[in-house]
């Protein structure tokens, strides 16, 4: 073996023997993460001991707090430091796995259920509502968007379409069936009114344009699978529970590979940053017995990182 190669083979091997502390002690229950970019570092930011969550999917930092559509525990959560969790809307109300969720800038938050279908939100003065339920064609509800005009945009994996939702629960056709998205998983505008849409039983990252024409961004098949998306100054940043990934792509770019996971923190799902650039994911142990995770992902020279 040439010394050169070596000595890669044996720095990946430190690099991931230092993060197999981020779980448990015992050698089969650890997790592991493989920094692939070293300008980042990885930290569990919280587990079921520490944050009384079940096992979290969707997952928005809003204003100082970190939203979860928590799919395991069915419910939509908020937590803070000062706080703690707070359950908004539980299984009392209707929900049944809650999938993924979006805030407006008025604190209202929206979320969809791939069980209980529909368009459920929690609005900003504590009122719990379906704003429109499977009776209006809301069966399998998965990725979820803000459009720039106010209403929601939802995806629904059973029937293969986006529908567009008002505030008031009017439901519409936004992409029909011609269009070919099998699963719209998860969904998020740019800054430019692009929608980016990640389909992750065809394995492809859509952007659909303003004159509604859409292109396959990143159709990779077997390598690369688009779970969740989410859109910062920039940038998408897409989690790959397939592939056990993290990406960042930025347009007219090469798609960049962040981090890999191993172990119980492998199946990545949400994703979101906060106001300092901080990522934070969510990861579903187990879903069943209701375990998960959420890691921490900041830049190296941060002042974050630095404490």
């Amino acid at each position: 073996m040439k010394r050169s190669t070596s000595m890669r083979l044996i720095s990946t091997w430190i690099i991931a023997c230092a993060l197999v502390f981020l779980t448990s002690c015992k050698v089969q229950k650890e997790g592991l993460v493989v920094m692939t970019d070293e300008s980042y570092k990885a930290v569990l930011f919280a587990n079921n001991n520490k944050i009384k969550f079940g096992s979290p999917d969707g997952i928005v930092w809003h204003k100082g707090k970190l939203y979860f559509a928590d799919e395991g525990g069915v419910a939509l959560e908020s937590w803070t430091k000062q706080d703690g969790l707070k359950t908004l809307i539980d299984s009392r109300f209707g929900t049944e796995s809650p999938e993924d969720l979006v805030i407006d800038s008025q604190d209202n938050i929206f979320f969809t259920d791939d069980d209980a279908g529909g368009l459920w939100e929690f609005t900003a003065n504590g009122t719990p509502r379906l704003v429109a339920g499977k009776d209006k064609g809301l069966i399998s509800t998965e990725g979820i968007a803000l459009a720039p005009d106010g209403s929601l945009l939802v995806g629904d994996g059973e029937q293969h379409e986006v529908f567009r939702v008002t505030r008031d629960g009017q439901v519409s056709e936004f992409l029909g069936k011609e269009y070919g998205i099998t699963k719209p998983e998860s969904m998020v505008f740019d800054d430019r009114g692009n929608l980016y849409i990640a389909d992750n039983e065809d394995d492809v990252l859509y952007l659909l344009d303003g004159e509604k024409k859409l292109h396959r961004l990143v159709d990779r098949k077997d390598s690369f699978s688009p779970e969740t998306i989410f859109y910062a100054k920039g940038s998408l940043y897409i989690t790959d529970s397939h592939n056990n990934k993290l990406y960042v792509y930025t347009p007219n770019e090469e798609l960049k590979t962040i981090a890999a996971f191993g172990g119980q923190l492998k199946n990545v799902q949400g994703v979101t940053l906060d106001d300092q650039g901080n990522i934070y994911l969510s990861i579903q142990t187990d879903l069943k017995r209701k375990v998960g995770a959420i890691i921490e992902i900041s830049k190296e020279n941060s002042e974050i990182a630095k404490k």
